[in-house]
C-alpha cells in the first residue's frame, strides 16, 4: 500500500492537529495523576499518542510531503520570527516582573518541558497555517 502524496498544507493541518492532542494529554497528565486511571483507558490513550507520534514524524520527515515552495519558505520564516517575538516578550516581561514578585529561578520538570515543546510546536505550525491562508 503506498501512501497518497500529502500538500504541505494538509501536512500541517495534521501535525497542529497532532500537537493539540499532545498538549491536551500533557495538560491532562500535569493535573490528574495518570496511576489512577483504569488499565482500559491507559491502553486507550497509549494507542492515541502512539498514533499521534506516528502522525507527526509522518508529517516532519516523511518523503511522501510536498517540498515547500518559496511562499511556504517565507512563511515558515516569520513563524519562526514572531514566535521569536513572543519569547522575547515574555522573558523580557519575566524580568521586568521577577524583581517585584522576588523570583530568582525558573524550575521546570520534564512534563512541564514536554508541554513547552508541544505548545512551541502547536503555535509555530499553527501560525504558518494563518500565514498560508491569510498572508501574503
Amino acid at each position: 500500500m503506498t501512501l497518497p502524496m500529502l500538500s504541505l498544507t494538509r501536512a500541517k493541518l495534521i501535525s497542529v492537529i497532532s500537537w493539540a492532542i499532545v498538549v491536551f494529554f500533557q495538560s491532562m497528565a500535569l493535573f490528574f495523576p495518570v496511576r489512577g486511571l483504569p488499565v482500559p483507558l491507559k491502553i486507550v490513550i497509549t494507542v492515541i499518542l502512539l498514533a499521534t507520534v506516528v502522525a507527526i514524524i509522518y508529517t516532519t520527515l516523511g518523503s511522501k510531503v510536498e517540498k515547500p515552495d518559496e511562499r511556504a519558505a517565507q512563511n515558515n520564516y516569520k513563524a519562526n520570527s514572531m514566535l521569536y517575538d513572543g519569547f522575547f516578550l515574555v522573558f523580557a516581561i519575566f524580568v521586568l516582573l521577577s524583581s517585584r514578585l522576588d523570583i530568582q529561578a525558573i524550575s521546570l520538570s520534564r512534563s512541564e518541558i514536554i508541554l513547552l515543546f508541544a505548545v512551541l510546536n502547536l503555535l509555530h505550525d499553527g501560525i504558518f497555517l494563518l500565514y498560508e491562508r491569510f498572508g501574503r
